[in-house]
């Protein structure tokens, strides 16, 4: 096949660039990382624009963002550098070295609350392999793997589609929460009635617990005293904390809070029990690389310790009703080089 001017020019560096350039938003940043100077980073995006006949980057007062353009040879400059990390990793694994870089995603609970005791014992036992991790909304990290910014995602999402198999990993509840003493509870259950008036603390839009939570109750009758829509889960449990209102946030969220006595947890009568999973997001049909299959073996075992933690400060969650999945596949983890996965993925429904 004829090699065109793109494919001519379509190096590493300039790879990197673009990648880069859709993670930190300016040019200069995005040169820094790759440890090439402005006037340098210019020159190589004004050839791969000139090679693409078309405006890649778009600048504005605040950075630079990427036109589609831009975000299609991104996109497919993340998959191609993914696939040059994997194969380093594999010819160390030749020689009994363990290198490479994993890129991580994870929405808010289990990325603030769960990973970092993954990541301390995960560089304890593997120190040569480099963790990078992006942390926001579920939606937001579901969006990051399909451009393949990032490779495994961590999410409470339940439902995708079809390009993404989720790996449920670990089970959550999301228990209400408030000031201690100010509501009419009995044995840690609150009245459903009770919810009615009540101002909602909540995260923004594309967060799976906001999803959650709005769902049951709807689905229950109950309406709000209206919305708070705060920007962090830290920032909701300090709200609560202060009797501004209600909200409901993963139990590994709460658990160091509700064992000081900071914020008293609660369960709703009445109201469906607010529990999901946890799951591991890959493409469908992407095997682990090596190093990856050693990180989940890592997560699923930290993971456990910090359910058996939770459970001891905010008690068990309701017991959950088994639901089969309409459809399956081998998991991500069985398919790699080592492990196998405690429990059966599913792929995504849209």
């Amino acid at each position: 096949m004829a090699q065109t001017t793109l494919s001519a020019l379509w190096d590493t560096t300039r790879m990197r660039l673009l990648v880069e350039i859709e993670r930190r938003g300016t040019l200069s940043a995005a040169a820094e990382a790759i440890g090439i100077g402005q006037p340098s980073a210019s020159q190589h995006l004004r050839l791969l624009e000139t090679a693409a006949g078309q405006r890649l980057v778009e600048r504005n007062g605040r950075g630079s963002r990427l036109t589609e353009a831009g975000r299609v040879l991104a996109a497919r400059a993340a998959q191609a550098l993914a696939s040059l990390d994997r194969a380093e990793e594999e010819l160390a694994a030749l020689t009994g070295l363990e290198t490479g870089t994993i890129h991580v995603g994870a929405s808010t609970a289990p990325g603030v609350y769960l990973l970092p005791d993954t990541l301390g014992c995960f560089r304890r036992d593997h120190p040569g392999v480099t963790v990078e991790v992006e942390i926001a909304s579920s939606g937001e990290i579901l969006r990051r793997l399909l451009s393949s910014r990032v490779q495994l995602a961590i999410v409470g999402a339940e439902a995708t589609d079809e390009r993404v198999t989720l790996t449920p990993f670990l089970d959550d509840e999301l228990v209400g929460i408030a000031q201690p003493g100010t509501l009419p509870l009995e044995a840690g259950y609150l009245p459903l009635a009770e919810l009615r008036g009540r101002l909602f603390l909540c995260r923004e839009p594309g967060s799976s617990t906001r999803a959650l939570v709005e769902r049951a109750l709807a689905l229950a009758g109950i309406e709000t005293g209206g919305r708070w829509e705060l920007g962090s889960s830290e920032a909701i449990k300090r709200a609560a904390r202060e009797g501004l209102g209600v909200a409901f946030l993963s139990r590994y969220a709460v658990a160091e809070e509700v064992a000081r006595g900071e914020l008293e947890a609660f369960r709703v009568h009445g109201l469906s029990p607010l529990t999901r999973q946890f799951s591991l997001a890959t493409l469908a049909g992407r095997d682990l690389s090596p190093a990856e299959s050693r990180f989940v073996a890592t997560l699923t075992r930290c993971c456990a310790k910090s359910a058996e933690y939770a459970e001891a400060c905010v008690g068990a969650p309701p017991q959950r009703t088994e639901r089969r999945p309409t459809r399956s596949a081998r998991s991500p983890v069985s398919r790699g080089r080592r492990g196998r996965s405690p429990v059966t993925p599913r792929r995504g429904r849209g």
